[in-house]
């Protein structure tokens, strides 16, 4: 792996902490001025929603201008908006006031939300194929550390230093990262599409899901993945410690820092195991797919706390294993024109399905307690794994994803 790659490391890790820490700071700051859990929420609502419509446009500009300068452009934005939000978070909160604030949030998120998209096309471009497992394995073990201490400490942080050391930790993270993507050095690949409507370029990445076959079961499996990934989100998961575990709202910490240090984990193993998955990538994820279903299903079923803890644990390598697989398969299935398109509409399609299942999975756990709804995503998590299995392995739809394509179908 190359300098690139490590620039690309650097940019994502500080990338993601920062936000994690602006996240955390406008969230309680909101929430301890206002006391309102309905403004607080609407800061991921928002996030969410600005994401699915920058993913939505990203395809309409990538062909005209190199990914590198794109993501410089977006970093760059992202910067006076930060510095604007801390102004506007010390004010009263009168109705202009939070109409702008959450305007500025808006912003940050839409250009924050092109990252993931053009990510996975730099690491095609960076890595070469036999390194790619390895590479992703690497990019996801430091982001989720570093995630987890910005999830463990941004809190501390914030009640010690401040919302203003806070937020200008944030800033310095951005300018890293910005930094170090002026110093990726790799070839950009454009068309000239000026002539091209807008709508076709805004859909072909769409096409290209839905026409390559593998590629669509792949998307199908993260569809339901994505609908009930929401079980993990804040107030499901202290409703599991109270109703089920009998535990106060630091085990709601405990689950989460548990995931993350079996992500970290699972990271770790993927990385060492990236020559033998490279070769195996269908098996590798259909076998972590499983897996993590039926721990999620597990999980639903006992009430010892210390055994959920473990549990959850246990989830950070099955997940990793399944979507470091998952993510190289995505990347070998397209040149890395068609790759970013393909990236942005797999990414509009999971922030909406993530924004509806918000709505339902909360009602669902209120009709039907949320016991049961850790038992129906794990009855759903290990049927996406078994319907990879048939049209993956058995169909043998995932062959194509095993090797780099070249060319792209449309």
């Amino acid at each position: 792996m190359n300098k690139s790659f490590y620039a690309l490391l650097i940019s994502q890790t500080s990338t993601n902490l920062g936000f994690s820490l602006y996240t955390m700071a406008v969230v309680m700051t909101i929430f301890k001025e206002t006391g309102s859990t309905t403004l607080s929420a609407l800061v991921t609502v928002l996030s969410l929603a600005s994401r699915l419509i920058s993913a939505f446009l990203l395809p309409s500009i990538s062909d005209k201008f190199a990914l590198r300068s794109i993501l410089i452009f977006a970093q760059s934005i992202q910067l006076p908006f930060i510095i604007v939000l801390a102004v506007l978070l010390v004010q009263e909160y009168t109705v202009p006031i939070l109409l702008l604030l959450f305007s500025t949030l808006t912003v940050i998120s839409f250009f924050n939300g092109w990252f993931g998209p053009i990510k996975s096309t730099l690491v095609r471009s960076a890595v070469a194929e036999d390194n790619r497992v390895r590479a992703n394995s690497l990019l996801a073990t430091v982001d989720q550390t570093f995630l987890l201490a910005g999830w463990s400490i941004g809190g501390i942080l914030l009640q010690f230093v401040g919302l203003y050391v806070t937020l200008g930790l944030t800033f310095l993270l951005i300018l890293l990262s910005l930094l170090s993507l002026v110093t990726i050095n790799i070839q950009a690949v454009m068309n000239d599409t000026k002539r091209e409507p807008f709508v076709v370029r805004i859909t072909e990445g769409w096409k290209y899901l839905f026409k390559h076959q593998g590629l669509r079961v792949i998307v199908t499996m993260d569809l339901i993945e994505a609908w009930v990934g929401t079980i993990w989100i804040g107030p499901i998961t202290i409703a599991y410690a109270y109703e089920v575990l009998n535990k106060g709202e630091a085990w709601w910490g405990y689950i989460n820092s548990g995931y993350y240090l079996g992500a970290i984990i699972g990271g770790i193993l993927i990385y060492k195991l990236s020559t033998r998955i490279q070769g195996n990538l269908t098996i590798f994820m259909i076998t972590g797919a499983c897996l993590f279903g039926m721990l999620t299903f597990t999980y639903g079923l006992i009430t010892n706390a210390y055994l959920a803890l473990l549990l959850v644990v246990l989830m950070g390598p099955a997940y990793q294993m399944r979507d470091m697989a998952q993510v190289t398969m995505t990347q070998n299935s397209a040149d890395e024109r068609t790759l970013t398109k393909v990236m942005a509409a797999k990414s509009t399609l999971m922030q909406f399905i993530s924004i509806v299942s918000m709505l339902g999975i909360s009602l669902f756990a209120d009709w039907i307690g949320v016991k049961y709804v850790y038992i129906f995503a794990g009855i759903l998590l290990t049927s996406s794994a078994l319907y990879g299995f048939i049209h993956l392995y058995i169909l043998k739809k995932g062959v194509v994803l095993e090797k780099e394509l070249e060319q792209p179908l449309l």
